[in-house]
């Protein structure tokens, strides 16, 4: 009877200083989380990578605008026009089946449905007007 009397207590003292450990670790995640959610903290302990990353941003920024302003320059010029000329031209010769044609598309389709619908109605009242007088 001691000894299982000894095991229980054994394992009482067991649980009671995993407990203890439990508590603790769940005041450090506390610790943590708070810390972590802390701007301030977190501005203050990596203010370098911080800044590296705003002018990291600014500098792809900045760089997509500068290509944008340069290619469109480069799209102005007249050499660039007459080379799009040419390969128009180019095309046209290729394919000259294809230089009229022009697919229509849904918004087109339904423009046209409803002129169409438009018209007829158009269409019945000028009938209408010239049968009757």
């Amino acid at each position: 009877m001691s000894s299982e009397r000894e095991q229980v207590d054994t394992l009482e003292q067991e649980v009671d200083r995993i407990r203890g450990n439990i508590g603790a670790l769940v005041r450090e995640l506390n610790h943590r989380r708070l810390d972590a959610l802390d701007l301030k903290l977190q501005f203050r302990q990596h203010t370098a990578r911080v800044v590296l990353v705003g002018v990291t941003f600014v500098a792809f920024v900045a760089g997509g605008i500068a290509y944008a302003v340069t290619r469109l320059r480069r799209r102005r010029t007249i050499r660039a026009k007459v080379n799009r000329l040419r390969t128009a031209l180019r095309r046209i010769a290729a394919h000259p089946e294809r230089v009229a044609e022009r697919t229509p598309n849904v918004p087109r389709k339904m423009l046209a449905a409803g002129g169409g619908a438009i018209a007829a109605a158009i269409g019945k009242r000028i009938a209408k007007r010239f049968v009757s007088a």
